[in-house]
């Protein structure tokens, strides 16, 4: 495991530093000459993203608003090295267990605001596609609709199937010899519902959509046209889909799309020092409570515990 975590926190730099040699880029020099008005805008709008989405993950997550600005930043970091789930939506639910003890809540809850970063994420880049269209952004076409498909599908089942008796779900639970975690993943569904409305689609979708607006004026420093600018956000986040860490590979090559490589290699370099700032929470993660709320879900949940038809 160690040796797993080791390489994915190498790859990143490791790839950068291969982009670089490769198109002949001093490296150093490019560390060195940083634009200090570009590395606060950076650092300025990516924060800024985050207040506006601890605001929507706030009234998600039912946590009070710093809880959800820690836990946001705290899971971006960790999405550097881990992604998926299991990286940064499970360290989100992680700092949320801390306030209300619940695990399985808090990741369900979790997955939810992940619902919004994703689906809206890739509505936009997809609507915003026409502005520069190039054959690369074929790969994250792919990935986008292959996301909105996946996320709508797997919520709206959830959603609807909530404390509902599904037969085919029983069975494999049994198959799979998982029936020890069937009343979890009742809960779990109705933690997803009862946070699911009309109005919260429509207020957290705004709140999505303003966030990566306010994270997208960054680039107007480099490209003075905000569609323009908005579009290199968005296939930035589209990269972020491809399950690499960090997007290694897969944001330089589409950063290309738009910029010279010093220019790619500069952005490249920004995005990882805005992601990394979350590490200063890493202490907010404690392993002994994670420990101890799994024990805790070994321990419960029955198949017999079945939801009312």
């Amino acid at each position: 495991m160690e040796k797993k975590l080791l390489a994915a926190v190498l790859i990143p730099p490791a790839v950068i530093v291969a982009y670089s040699v490769y198109f002949h880029i001093d490296f150093i020099n490019v560390l060195k000459t940083m634009d200090p008005v570009l590395f606060a805008l950076f650092v300025t709008t990516y924060l800024a993203q985050l207040m506006i989405l601890a605001i929507r993950d706030s009234r998600i997550a039912q946590v009070p608003y710093f809880t959800a600005f820690k836990a946001r930043l705290l899971g971006n970091a960790i999405g550097l090295i881990i992604p998926g789930w299991a990286g940064q939506d499970l360290a989100r639910a992680t700092v949320y267990s801390r306030y209300n003890n619940d695990l399985v809540k808090s990741f369900a809850l979790s997955l939810t605001e992940a619902f919004y970063d994703v689906v809206v994420g890739s509505l936009m880049f997809l609507l915003l596609i026409e502005i520069k269209a190039s054959p690369v952004d074929f790969i994250y076409i792919i990935a986008t609709l292959g996301n909105i498909i996946g996320w709508t599908l797997g919520t709206g089942y959830v959603i609807f199937t909530s404390k509902k008796v599904v037969k085919m779900e029983e069975k494999l639970i049994r198959t799979f010899k998982l029936e020890n975690y069937y009343s979890l993943l009742q809960k779990g569904k109705d933690s997803v519902k009862n946070v699911t409305t009309g109005k919260s689609l429509i207020v957290n979708s705004i709140l999505t959509v303003l966030g990566y607006l306010v994270q997208s004026v960054a680039f107007f420093y480099i490209v003075p046209s905000f569609p323009l600018d908005v579009l290199v956000n968005m296939t930035y986040f589209a990269a972020s889909l491809i399950p690499v860490p960090a997007s290694s590979g897969f944001a330089e090559l589409g950063l290309s799309i738009y910029f010279v490589p010093r220019v790619v290699v500069a952005l490249r370099i920004l995005e990882l020092i805005d992601f990394s700032i979350g590490f200063v929470l890493i202490k907010e993660i404690s392993l002994k409570d994670l420990k101890r709320q799994f024990d805790e879900i070994r321990a419960n949940g029955k198949l017999s515990e079945r939801p009312n038809a």
